[in-house]
């Protein structure tokens, strides 16, 4: 009797080892860069975000100094742009930027987050901060923009 003997085609243990490892390397290389990439991308709407404050807060100063009732100066901090009740309009009697603010860019949403912003004498917003969250490392500014994670705090 003869038999036969069908040769089974496999993969050895040495080629599956070598696979784990070139994977394990690429995996080394490629997390930092995609956590690179995260970052500036927070950073990114971060900064889009507070110039969003900025310009909302310029027209609005705007039209209260039309209106001869300019916004006083300092620093309105932490405005929470989460809010129930969302303002239809905001009174240009220079008392009512953080209404103005969340007409502009506030909603519902726990995304909305907070935003400050510093008026000088002339009643004019001269800068703007805006973060998801206080305390969050991703703090963006406008007109200056923020370059990099926890150049900025969202108080002043």
């Amino acid at each position: 009797m003869v038999r036969s003997f069908k040769k089974v085609k496999a993969f050895t243990l040495v080629e599956v080892i070598i696979v784990i490892v070139i994977i394990g390397i690429l995996a080394v290389i490629l997390v930092p860069t995609l956590i690179s990439y995260i970052s500036k991308s927070k950073l990114a709407t971060a900064n889009t975000n507070a110039k969003l404050a900025f310009e909302s807060a310029a027209a609005y100063c705007t039209d209260c100094s039309i209106n001869n009732s300019p916004v006083e100066r300092g620093t309105y901090n932490e405005i929470c742009l989460k809010s129930a009740q969302i303002p239809t309009e905001a009174a240009t009697d220079g008392n009512h930027l953080e209404d103005a603010l969340l007409i502009a860019i506030g909603s519902k949403s726990a995304k909305s987050g907070y935003a400050s912003v510093s008026v000088n004498d002339k009643g004019l917003p001269q800068d703007a901060r805006w973060a998801k969250k206080t305390g969050d490392k991703y703090v963006g500014s406008y007109p200056e923009r923020a370059s990099e994670a926890s150049q900025y705090e969202l108080s002043y």
